[in-house]
């Protein structure tokens, strides 16, 4: 890997097509996908020069709630985790936090979302 030509491509402004926006409690949040976020450091470090792990997973948050509105609302979980990633490249260490927030009918499929959401977020 070329450290000069990785610097390089870091710099550069994300494309305009990969950027992408939401609602968030009453503003608009930009944001990039996991995958996009995968696929760009794929590109600029080679695929399989570059790590992600784990380093701490924690739920923070279970309970039931409603999902959906009358007259289609179910009963559900709500759950929230926060996630440390740590990214390494060469002798650079990256970490980050970040948290993810699952709901659905079946508790274990709350879970699973929260943990991805959890782990992209803070690789992000």
């Amino acid at each position: 890997m070329n450290w000069d030509s990785a610097s390089t491509e870091l710099q550069k402004p994300l494309q305009k097509t990969a950027v992408k926006s939401r609602q968030q409690g009453g503003s608009s949040v930009s944001y990039i996908e996991g995958w996009h976020a995968i696929n760009e450091a794929n590109r600029i470090f080679g695929f399989g020069s570059w790590t992600r792990e784990t380093i701490d997973l924690r739920c923070v948050s279970e309970r039931p709630r409603t999902i959906g509105k009358p007259p289609h609302s179910k009963d559900g979980f709500g759950v929230s985790y926060i996630a440390k990633v740590r990214i390494v490249v060469g002798d650079t260490v990256r970490e980050g936090v970040g948290a993810g927030h699952g709901i659905d009918a079946d508790c274990g499929q709350a879970h699973e979302s929260a943990i991805k959401e959890a782990e992209t977020d803070a690789m992000k």
